[in-house]
């Protein structure tokens, strides 16, 4: 994760004059020394350090704190517990409304046709995408570099939303890693690899991205209506 997204700023090493000296570090309350590398949190509506308003630490305190948080919040196989207790639900609802679709939700769409990916750096050449618009940056990089990227549609986890599991969209390359212009470090990949032929004629037709949740046609893969063969690559 790039710190200046979120908006720190990492100071040279503190002059003896420097007005933070003697101030405490919010994270650790040790004070300020001379020397020290601190990092200032800007405030929303302004470019001017937080300083003036005492929101001040330490930067070693700021990378340790999030290198934690990086590496505790997610249990492997999160996502699919995750579809696995949606689809169990959607399952006994079916059965008691007697619903025939061909699959019982989008999880049980997802859990039947996906599979688990791992998240990589992005490769050389790769630019992030929107932010908040992962549907529209996965297809547009598989649409556009087709020989070498295929677009996947499912749920993950983003390291910054702790046990958050959202729905996601990421491409693959030729060795199965993610490839992610979305989100610059997610976990937890868990989802369905589809033919850029198919992606291509959906998205011709919607208004909008996305091919399994898709409400403007009716939701065609749970539903049926297309067939699956046609659409998804199937597992090796």
């Amino acid at each position: 994760m790039n710190l200046r997204t979120l908006g720190l700023r990492k100071s040279s090493p503190l002059r003896a004059d420097h007005p933070g000296i003697g101030q405490r570090c919010v994270l650790c309350k040790r004070a300020i020394r001379a020397g020290d590398r601190t990092g200032l949190v800007p405030p929303l509506d302004s470019e001017e350090p937080a300083l003036a308003v005492g929101l001040i630490c330490h930067w070693t305190c700021i990378e340790s704190g999030l290198s934690r948080l990086r590496q505790g919040e997610t249990a492997v196989g999160t996502t699919r517990q995750f579809l696995e207790s949606w689809a169990d639900a959607f399952s006994r609802q079916a059965v008691a409304g007697e619903r025939f679709d061909a699959y019982t939700s989008e999880a049980d769409f997802i859990l039947k046709n996906g599979r688990s990916f791992e998240y990589a750096a992005l490769p050389r050449g790769v630019r992030m995408g929107r932010p908040r618009e992962c549907f529209r940056n996965a297809a547009t990089l598989a649409l556009r570099k087709p020989g070498i990227y295929m677009y996947v549609e499912g749920y993950a986890v983003n390291r910054w939303i702790a046990m958050h599991t959202v729905a996601h969209a990421w491409c693959i390359n030729s060795d199965n890693f993610v490839v992610d212009r979305t989100w610059e470090e997610g976990a937890e990949y868990f989802g369905v690899p589809f033919r850029h032929a198919y992606l291509s004629r959906v998205l011709r037709v919607r208004r909008d991205y996305g091919l399994i949740d898709n409400p403007e046609m009716d939701f065609p893969l749970v539903t049926g209506v297309h067939c699956v063969h046609e659409a998804v690559i199937e597992r090796a």
